[in-house]
Formats: structure tokens, sequence, C-alpha cells
């Protein structure tokens, strides 16, 4: 869980976000990031200092520069995540697990609109 965790508040970052997207479309070098962004070399190499540690991106040196990619396996380990916890949460609400009375009864009748889907109970605005 240690891990996840260390994932998800590497995500948390707008620039690291950006970074991700950038390698996701390429290799590249820090000074090629910091252009991109227009952020100092120093702010790339703080942010790829996160995301290495989280075990996000690699780094591959190619001469003087190193060049970063993506961890494609880690990624598919964070969606598989974000999908079973997906798959566990659609299960409690046909199963009437976790929820107030009214939306127990509300999902066992079979309705189509479950006030615990939409994030609101009944009698809320």
């Amino acid at each position: 869980m240690e891990a996840i965790v260390q994932i998800f508040k590497a995500l948390g970052d707008e620039t690291r976000l950006k970074i991700l997207i950038i390698l996701s479309r390429r290799k590249i070098c820090a000074k090629g990031i910091a252009k991109h962004l227009n952020i100092s070399e120093a702010a790339v190499s703080q942010h790829i200092k996160v995301l290495k540690e989280a075990g996000l991106i690699v780094g591959e040196k190619l001469g003087y520069y190193v060049l970063y990619d993506l961890q494609e396996p880690k990624l598919l380990e964070i969606a598989d995540f974000i999908q079973q916890m997906n798959k566990e949460h659609a299960s409690s609400c046909r199963l009437g697990i976790h929820m107030p009375d009214e939306c127990r009864a509300s999902c066992k009748a079979g309705k189509n609109r479950c006030c615990h889907r939409n994030n609101k109970y009944e009698g809320e605005a």
C-alpha cells in the first residue's frame, strides 16, 4: 500500500503530470523537459527525482544525456489498482453495502437511479 500512496503523491502535482504526458509521447532529457515546460532545469530535476522514487519513470544514459521514459509496468499497476477499486465500489452498491437504508432499498428494488451512485441521498438537493 505504501508504494501506491507514493505514486498518488507523485501524481498530485500538475508539473509532474505534465512531465508524464510529455514522456508518454517520447523519451526526452531534463533540459528538453525544462524548455518544453518553461521551468528551470533544477525544478525539473526535483520533479524527476519524485517520479523516479515512485517508480513511474526511468532514466537511460545516452552519451552526455539521460533520456527519461515511462515505466509502463508501474502505470499498469496503478491502473489495475483504480480498476479494482471501481469494481469493489460497483459490487458494494449492487449488494447494498455501506449505504443508508433508503439507498439500499432503492438499489435492491432495481431502480435505475440509485441515490448512492449520484453521491446524493434521498431528500438531499
